[in-house]
């Protein structure tokens, strides 16, 4: 038997169990449900703030069938003619529903290039009388002007604090998990703001229906140890072993904490203040372009080696 996933499972049907950021926010999606459809939205914040579940909750509160919502998870298909020719293929089909509208949601947006946005503009204006589309991104500012001015768009701060314990006590409690409350604080505060990370920790530590202390924070990997060994590998001049290393471990949503942990540990490329200063304007480049190239792979792969040559001398 399989296990279902806490986070899917309590994935909110109802506004009512829905933790909303503030009034203003339930208030303005119930307006939207009223009139029966939703303009062009971009959902903005931090992972785990709850832009996903937002939108499918919002298509739930319309009645919107799956049959009219094609969801695209933008970090992983990132050729735009793929992308153009499901969006192309979807909008230009009758909507199953009364309202007449599909729904396209674009997950993680801010992964397009910007040559990719460019395009969906267009299809945004083509289809605008048959299609919406709902985005989420973790940066609002790579997202080009051009869809800003289409979108109306709602930003995402860290959920209050009491209502995020609460949510979580909630969902354990509803699972009959027997729990400390000083153990539940303990992965709360390992995870915060990121509610879908509490919730899918709290079901790992799970075990006989009893909640588990929280590990300590040494056993936290938080799936990056690899920039441990990096840094080790960097240090030695094992600079290519180090390169493909990071290529073959990080996903594609974690190259801008790695730029900036290569400018928080800007001594990596050298002691000199001529090495750190060149090394600086490496990194602020590589950051520039990873918003507009259409591969970021590549892009990190080039920056490591000029960061490489700096600290070569």
């Amino acid at each position: 038997m399989s296990v279902s996933l806490l986070v899917e499972k309590y994935r909110p049907n109802h506004p009512d169990d829905y933790v909303w950021q503030n009034p203003a926010m339930r208030t303005k999606a119930e307006e939207w449900v009223k009139d029966g459809a939703l303009p062009h939205i971009l959902l903005s914040g931090g992972p785990g703030t709850g832009k996903t579940t937002l939108a499918y909750l919002l298509l739930t509160m319309l009645g919107i069938p799956k049959g009219d919502i094609l969801f695209i998870p933008a970090s992983r298909e990132r050729k735009i003619d793929e992308v153009q020719d499901r969006i192309v293929n979807f909008a230009s089909t009758w909507a199953l529903n009364d309202s007449g509208f599909k729904y396209v949601i674009l997950d993680e947006m801010d992964s397009l290039s910007m040559l990719a946005q460019k395009f969906l503009r267009t299809e945004m204006e083509t289809y605008e009388s048959s299609c919406r589309f709902i985005m989420t991104c973790n940066y609002p500012q790579k997202i080009i002007p051009a869809i800003h001015s289409r979108v109306q768009h709602i930003k995402f701060s860290a959920l209050d604090m009491n209502d995020f314990v609460a949510r979580v006590g909630e969902i354990m409690t509803l699972e009959n998990t027997t729990f400390e409350i000083e153990h539940l604080l303990g992965y709360v505060e390992a995870t915060y703001p990121d509610l879908r990370k509490c919730i899918g920790m709290v079901q790992q530590y799970t075990v006989g229906g009893v909640l588990a202390p929280p590990p300590s924070k040494a056993d936290q990997t938080d799936g990056k140890d690899y920039l441990l060994e990096m840094t080790a590998l960097f240090r030695s001049g094992r600079f290519l072993d180090a390169r493909k290393l990071i290529v073959a471990q990080a996903s594609t949503e974690e190259y801008d904490s790695i730029y900036r942990y290569f400018y928080t540990n800007i001594d990596l490329w050298g002691s000199t203040q001529e090495q750190q200063d060149d090394a600086l304007l490496v990194i602020r480049k590589a950051l520039v372009h990873h918003a507009m190239v259409a591969d970021p792979e590549i892009n990190l792969s080039a920056a490591m080696v000029e960061l490489s040559r700096i600290a070569k001398g």
